[in-house]
């Protein structure tokens, strides 16, 4: 038969890698037109972002000059007075007369005096000094057109000249009235600045609208601060002659003045307190208009994009508002006609997208059936039918996968076969390994308490080793009626090896103890013995104590192991620090020294291996002694065998879900002496 290889048969899908070209290609195409729309808005919007930084530049120069005009204006008015002051002779005595009705409408300068206490008789040749200014003021009235409202100047000698149409207002037949205006926000304003000033917005108490004043100080002959000179400027007037601009609907200018209020055309009302308290305006722009910084941010808040730069003059900012909608309009009938384009690939995509469908399917249902049929034969030689072989039914790849799993088969039921073996070994292993820990169980003392008639202490211990079997032990027998002793041992290694010498340790300490002598005695004579035929040089670290349980006299050996801990009556533990000898079966010869030490009536002394000072958690953290001691001194005035369930809950505790690496065995007696505490 002819060999049809799935190369071959995959040359057959160049069809369908065509079609999904055109599927590329149109997504692509989609994608192109998405990216002109996205790039078209950018760049419209960049556009407009600098069109709008360009006019509120302009527009704020135009604003600064004007303001620019008033300032000079004022500092010329302050520099005339200050001629009055110092060249009296030069100009000639006017009267000037308190508001009269008759006056309405009309132009004039009139006075006003600051309260009762001046006198006008005091003041009067000043005042008919300041009457000159009515020379200067008028002009520049004229000039303006109605812009300014008023100009005035008021002095620290008591009253104030004014020029104005609004005499009516005062009037009072002929009368001189009074007007404080020492304590208006204006005088005070250039009196504390010492220059020309412009105040804050407020509205005008004649009812003209809002306004600003721009005030100078002025000074006398001696260059002492002799009053203020001020205009008032109507707001609505300095907008439509210099602000206003034509942005289409829901686009307009506004001020913020140095207080942070927002200025809004066309009736001049405050919409909001202050900038910071618009709702309709993020934070973040608002921040950025007050800085008095230039830029143009968008709010997010109402995708309404701010542009604002600051007036030197005044200080105030001039801001232009324009919503988003209003700047994408130009580009809304190209995405209406990307959308239809988009709509219309949609279209063609489904189309396309059903032929793939069904090319495809035919194709997958010819190609994959033999693949499903292998799938089945393959469910029954994985269902534990080893002796089943696979259908070949095509000379290519899948028929030479086929003849694998046929290999593959024959091969797991021999590896089965051999498997069946080796489990039955390790079962056998496990066995031996179980009866072992049960054998070195037995060994150790584990009958508590071990001589319930003798109350003279309080006996227990325990032992945890890290695997199946351990070389750790633990130890106590009766050398005769009052000498009991006490043993604490950890030997090298882990595992057997250590389990059995052990044994043969545990063993011949206590056969040599019984036989008399001292510790040093009893471990040199073990020692020679262990060296001998010893070629796994291993070895085992030993406490020996022989407690004389009449008096409390211990005489103890230490072989390399750890200290014991000792409580005497009404203290805290301590480790009893004694000089070492080396561990058991280490050297041939070896000499062991001794120490000796006292129990007195409730005391204790507990010992154990370097699997509880070693006890490492998860942090890579030792337990220690030190922290031993402390959970020793948790568990004072109760029994032996209560004080090793709590410290083994402590060492528990502290190493968590980390593996026990080492034995952890543990010994106590508590020492009663002569009679039971």
């Amino acid at each position: 038969m002819k060999r049809r290889t799935i190369r071959r048969k995959v040359q057959n899908m160049v069809l369908m890698i065509s079609i999904a070209a055109l599927i590329i290609t149109s997504i692509v195409g989609i994608i192109s037109m998405m990216r002109i729309q996205y790039d078209s808005e950018n760049a419209l919007i960049k556009q407009m972002e600098q069109n709008l930084n360009n006019i509120t530049v302009s527009k704020s120069g135009l604003a600064d000059s004007e303001l620019g005009k008033f300032s000079e204006y004022i500092s010329n008015f302050a520099i005339y007075i200050n001629d009055i002051y110092s060249f009296p002779s030069d100009f000639v005595s006017r009267d000037v007369k308190p508001p009269l009705s008759e006056n309405a409408g009309i132009f004039v300068i009139q006075r006003m005096l600051r309260d009762e206490n001046v006198k006008l008789d005091d003041v009067y040749g000043e005042i008919s000094m300041f009457g000159n200014l009515e020379e200067i003021w008028g002009p520049v009235m004229k000039l303006n057109n109605g812009t300014i409202t008023t100009i005035y100047a008021g002095t620290e000698s008591g009253f104030l000249v004014g020029y104005d149409d609004q005499s009516e207002l005062g009037a009072d037949n002929g009368k001189d009235i009074y007007y404080d205006y020492t304590q208006a926000n204006w005088y005070k304003l250039a009196k504390s600045e010492g220059k020309t000033v412009f105040t804050d917005i407020y509205e005008d108490s004649y009812g003209r609208g809002l306004m600003i004043s721009c005030a100078s100080p002025f000074y006398n002959a001696r260059n002492e601060f002799a009053g203020v000179v001020c205009m008032d400027i109507l707001i609505a007037d300095l907008y439509y002659a210099v602000l206003n601009l034509d942005l289409g609907d829901d686009a307009y200018a506004f001020l913020v003045d140095g207080s942070g209020k927002i200025i809004t055309p066309p009736d001049w009302k405050e919409d909001f307190n202050v900038l910071s308290q618009d709702k309709d305006i993020s934070p973040k722009v608002a921040d950025e208009i007050l800085s008095g910084m230039t830029g143009v941010l968008l709010s997010e808040k109402n995708r309404i994009y701010y542009a604002y730069t600051p007036i030197e003059t005044t200080g105030w900012k001039f801001c232009v508002k324009i919503p988003e909608s209003l700047i994408l309009a130009p580009v809304r009938d190209v995405n209406r006609n990307i959308i239809l384009t988009i709509i219309s690939f949609m279209a063609a995509f489904i189309v396309i997208i059903a032929m793939v469908f069904i090319i495809s399917r035919k194709f997958s249902e010819k190609l994959t059936s033999p693949i499903i049929s292998l799938g089945h034969d393959v469910e029954k030689i994985s269902g534990g039918n080893l002796d089943y072989r696979a259908e070949i039914h095509d000379n290519d790849e899948i028929g030479d996968l086929a003849k694998s799993f046929n290999d593959m088969a024959a091969s797991l039921k021999e590896y089965v076969k051999n498997l069946a073996h080796v489990t039955a070994e390790k079962e056998r292993i496990s066995t031996e390994l179980n009866l072992a820990t049960q054998i070195q169980a037995d060994m150790l003392p584990r009958i508590f308490p071990p001589y319930p008639d003798r109350k003279e202490f309080d006996l227990y211990a325990t032992m945890n080793p890290a695997k199946e079997v351990g070389g750790d032990f633990y130890d106590f027998f009766m050398i005769d009626h009052d000498h009991l002793a006490l043993v604490m041992a950890d030997v090298s290694g882990k595992g057997v090896p250590a389990a059995l010498f052990m044994v043969i340790a545990k063993t011949l300490i206590k056969t040599r103890a019984q036989m008399g002598g001292s510790p040093s005695e009893i471990l040199a004579d073990v020692n020679r013995q262990l060296c001998e035929g010893n070629e796994a040089d291993l070895f085992v670290t030993v406490w020996l104590g022989i407690l004389e349980i009449s008096t409390g006299h211990v005489i103890a050996s230490n072989a390399g192991h750890e200290y014991p801990a000792i409580k005497k009556k009404g203290g805290d533990y301590e480790l009893l620090k004694t000089k070492q000898s080396p561990a058991v079966a280490t050297m041939e010869g070896l000499k062991f020294r001794q120490n000796e030490f006292d129990l007195e009536p409730g005391d204790i002394i507990y010992l154990y291996t370097d699997g509880v000072a070693e006890a490492t958690n998860s942090d890579e953290e030792l337990y220690g002694t030190d922290r031993m001691l402390e959970d020793l001194d948790k568990t004072k005035n109760t029994s032996s065998e209560e004080i090793l369930k709590l410290m083994k809950k402590s060492v528990d505790d502290f190493t968590g879900e980390a593996p026990q690496f080492d034995d952890i065995t543990m010994l106590c007696l508590r020492y009663f002496g002569g009679k039971i505490l």
